[in-house]
């Protein structure tokens, strides 16, 4: 209701400028000589390129059970969207073949415009599931000279999605016609905001497969900071030891890049994540760092 009768522009104006205070923050913390991944995505994009046939490989859901379907019971709703998902992963397959590096590049941007607009429309669920379907490309290595180009175009939609999902959480923190403070504490943080965030966790914890479920949980790590103040060390160990399964070690070693990127650049947390390990063939290596 605050936030309803609050003027738009002067919320928008408050939140833009917590934002931006918390990423000069978090540069500040890195240091001077940290070369941020915005610069070195286009390194790695303009290297690891391939004149190979690329495929694209998506399970397409049926479209029994759409989101929204109207029903008063919240675990009821919970039970319809698990069921969503489920449904998603076990649809039919959809594998666009001898597509060039462009065609590719071209279909994951379409992709990443797909998400924000499902998100935009207010269609969180099949946000969720080309989250998914994406994080699930990561695991085909077919063209080993690509993986690193595809590692950065894939990771941009898990980074588009991760940063929906915490301004979501965020703007849902407005109280008293104000907005949370740059170093906020989860007791500062209102009931509505923090169910929402769980319910994400919740929903990501039931993707079956293994790699988009360590993608998709990775990709809004920082989201824990809504819920504990030691949330964030506590689920690194354990995302750490889920890439123990992966077996691939190229996908693994990327996963565990990927991590380490992700993780936000706190002192409490730089112990508990171990650096990633060097990648099986050597002239990947620079992809990583």
């Amino acid at each position: 209701m605050f936030a309803a009768s609050a003027d738009p522009a002067t919320l928008a104006a408050a939140m833009d400028s917590s934002r931006k205070k918390r990423d000069r923050d978090d540069n500040s913390i890195v240091g001077s000589d940290f070369e941020p991944w915005a610069s070195k995505r286009g390194e790695i994009l303009a290297r690891y390129t391939t004149t190979e046939k690329l495929s694209i490989n998506l399970f397409m859901g049926s479209e029994k059970g759409k989101a929204g379907t109207a029903t008063s019971a919240m675990s009821e709703k919970v039970r319809t969207r698990l069921e969503e998902l489920d449904d998603f992963e076990e649809g039919s397959q959809k594998e666009l073949l001898n597509l060039t590096q462009q065609d590719y590049v071209n279909r994951i941007e379409e992709l990443n415009q797909s998400l924000k607009d499902a998100w935009a429309s207010d269609q969180k669920v099949k946000a969720l599931k080309i989250v998914i379907q994406c994080s699930k490309l990561l695991s085909d290595t077919s063209v080993i000279q690509f993986y690193p180009s595809k590692f950065v175009l894939i990771t941009d939609i898990l980074d588009t999605f991760g940063k929906l999902v915490y301004e979501r959480i965020f703007s849902m923190c407005v109280d008293n016609r104000s907005v949370l403070p740059d170093h906020f504490s989860p007791e500062n943080v209102n009931d509505t905001a923090k169910e929402t965030c769980l319910n994400w966790f919740f929903k990501i914890a039931s993707i079956r497969e293994l790699i988009p479920r360590f993608y998709v949980e990775a990709s809004i790590l920082k989201c824990n900071k809504f819920l504990s103040k030691t949330g964030i060390s506590e689920c690194l160990p354990r995302l750490t030891c889920m890439v123990r399964g992966i077996g691939d070690p190229l996908v693994s070693v990327y996963a565990r890049a990927y991590l380490c990127r992700v993780r936000p650049p706190h002192p409490a947390s730089s112990s508990v994540c171990a650096s990633p390990s060097p990648p099986p063939h050597e002239s990947l290596d620079e992809g990583l760092h």
